[in-house]
């Protein structure tokens, strides 16, 4: 039998009809179109994959692309999570992410002199507002003869410096979801004008409730500096240069915050004339709520696509970034394209009080959804509880200091007390030398060592120095009350203090911004509000606490709470990024509190 007969069907087999195939011309054509190209491995991120696919007509990748990735995913297993970034190239070069786009409202395509005058308008605001919070506990010997028991019933005298650290927490919990409503610029008009209008009602009460509900306002306008306001730096900085911008604005404005403090004696004639302090303190409150008027502009900015060299760079709210091919010049992908150059501005933009186009009403519900999950997370939780035990520090100094030091033996002149503010202030200057200079050189080492990928661990590294200076301060502090050391000592232990304080709260920054920054605000609230509302409840122990065991034991209580609390740093950094992977939520994919609107 040979092929000719079988193929004139001239053998005797049975032979299959033959099948008629349909060839669809045109299907065939649009799937040999160019694709875009398959996931970037260092740079993508398979979640930012999937919900960019949700919203696209076509896979942003095949089949075949996307197995090639996961053959490589254990080796580059950092590269798909948020808080891991590719920052520094195989030529040692750092990027300058996340990349701006072509509009001239971008923060990161402002000049750098724009970018300096918002960040003077952001730490004249947070140096400002901080020293008229605590000035209150510098003028109470001038106070409390102005009412008498009755007058201040139910609560007494002593609550004027308790309930503005309350406020400053609940504060942290207003500000930070009602920018992603209406934006950072409407709502920092608004601190700075409740912090103005508090102080001159502060200058102008008569009864003691007048004066109390002006300083709890006090300390609900300094929430904004403690939380919103480093959200505000972000926006308007690169990921390599963060750590030091943050430190910058935490050590410069807390040192002259704190240093302010100074001025409370010498502005209220040692405090009886607290009515005055106030009145004066209005002026560099004013100047607050200009600059931040003619010198800050919205930086809460959508930046998701960038058209460069025929491809789309898409970046989402996270930071991360995917290549497409530029296959069209009408495709859905430019939809996200930023619009504020071409809209028209209504009288409310032209006198500055309008709202961000970026902003949303539903995000501030979601982020107090976020805020949950926020504080149940251990990466995140972990973080509140060390620092209300740095703060625990904090006020077990700030509150006794003052009435040792004016006590036998010592017996001290009151200007020599209030300098001891003046050392926490240095020492949380001296903090950006550890956070601003140190740190980032430790980062980059890191980064390098990790083939360029910077981790979200890597910042771990920042605590060390706060962790230590903090338990000394307090031990150091205990045994010079014991012991009646020179007074000499309580400089030391509260500038080490301060140092300690102001380092933990940059390192805190960075953390919970990098580790998960679809929930950067969110997180940011819980950790800054949370500590603060844990020290207003320790407020009201810590006289008992220091009653029941003693100066010298508390101290050296305090300094093991804070040693071990930063123990817990070491499982973090070996596990902390498979901890990352494993912590999901029915949230877990909502970003309305992302580092930028979506």
């Amino acid at each position: 039998m040979d092929i000719a007969s079988i193929v004139y069907r001239s053998a005797d087999v049975d032979i299959p009809e033959r099948i008629e195939i349909y060839v669809d011309e045109k299907a065939e054509l649009e799937r040999t179109q160019p694709q875009p190209l398959r996931k970037p491995r260092p740079v993508g991120s398979s979640e930012d994959v999937v919900e960019q696919e949700a919203s696209s007509p076509e896979p942003l990748f095949d089949a075949e692309s996307d197995k090639s990735f996961n053959t490589t995913k254990r080796k580059h297993e950092s590269y798909d999570l948020s808080g891991s970034v590719f920052l520094i190239s195989r030529e040692g070069k750092t990027l300058d992410l996340p990349i701006p786009s072509n509009s001239q409202h971008d923060p990161l395509n402002w000049s750098s002199w724009k970018i300096g005058a918002a960040m003077v308008a952001v730490g004249w605001y947070s140096a400002t507002a901080l020293t008229a919070v605590q000035a209150v506990s510098l003028m109470m010997d001038g106070i409390v003869p102005d009412y008498t028991e009755e007058m201040t019933a139910p609560w007494s005298p002593a609550t004027l410096t308790t309930a503005p650290t309350l406020f400053m927490g609940l504060g942290c919990f207003i500000w930070v979801p009602l920018s992603l409503a209406l934006g950072r610029r409407p709502v920092f008009l608004l601190a700075a004008l409740i912090d103005f209008l508090a102080i001159l009602g502060a200058g102008y009460s008569q009864t003691f409730y007048q004066l109390l509900g002006c300083v709890c306002l006090l300390g609900l306008s300094e929430g904004f500096g403690l939380s919103l306001a480093f959200l505000m730096v972000v926006d308007m900085t690169f990921i390599d240069r963060r750590p030091k911008i943050i430190a910058r604005l935490w050590s410069i404005a807390g040192f002259f915050g704190t240093g302010g403090l100074c001025l409370v004696p010498i502005l209220s004639e040692d405090g009886k004339e607290w009515h005055l302090f106030y009145l004066r303190w209005a002026c560099p409150s004013l100047i607050a709520l200009l600059l931040a008027f003619f010198l800050y502009d919205e930086t809460y900015f959508k930046r998701p696509t960038v058209a460069f060299d025929g491809m789309i760079l898409m970046q989402s709210a996270t930071e991360k970034l995917t290549i497409y091919d530029d296959l069209e010049a009408d495709s859905d992908i430019y939809r996200d394209l930023p619009s504020f150059d071409g809209e028209k501005r209504g009288l409310l933009h032209r006198l500055g009080f309008a709202r961000s186009p970026s902003a949303s009403w539903k995000a501030i519900g979601r982020c107090y959804l976020q805020m949950f999950f926020c504080a149940i997370n251990p990466l995140i939780f972990w973080v509140l509880i060390t620092s209300a035990f740095n703060f625990a520090g904090m006020m077990f100094i700030g509150a006794t200091f003052a009435t040792i030091m004016d006590e036998h033996p010592y017996d001290l002149p009151s200007y020599k007390i209030t300098l001891v503010n003046l050392s926490s202030g240095t020492g949380g200057l001296l903090a950006y030398l550890f956070a601003g200079y140190l740190l980032p050189k430790a980062l980059t080492f890191l980064s390098k060592r990790n083939r360029g990928v910077r981790e979200a661990e890597h910042y771990l590294v920042g605590y060390i120095v706060p962790v230590i200076a903090g338990a000394l301060s307090t031990l150091l502090y205990g045994l010079a009350v014991h012991n009646h050391w020179h007074y000499s000592m309580y400089y030391v232990s509260y500038g080490l203090n301060g140092l300690s304080y102001v380092t933990f709260s940059i390192g805190n920054t960075l953390w919970v911004t990098e580790v998960f920054p679809r929930w950067a605000a969110p997180a940011l609230a819980v950790v800054t509000g949370g500590s603060y509302f844990l020290s207003f409840s320790i407020s009201f122990g810590l006289v008992l606490w220091i009653e029941a065991h003693g100066y010298l034991l508390v101290g050296i209580e305090l300094t093991v709470l804070q040693l071990a609390g930063g123990m817990i740093t070491l499982p973090i950094a070996f596990w902390g990024k498979s901890a990352r992977q494993k912590i999901h939520g029915k949230w877990a994919h909502e970003r309305s509190g992302a580092l930028r609107p979506l």
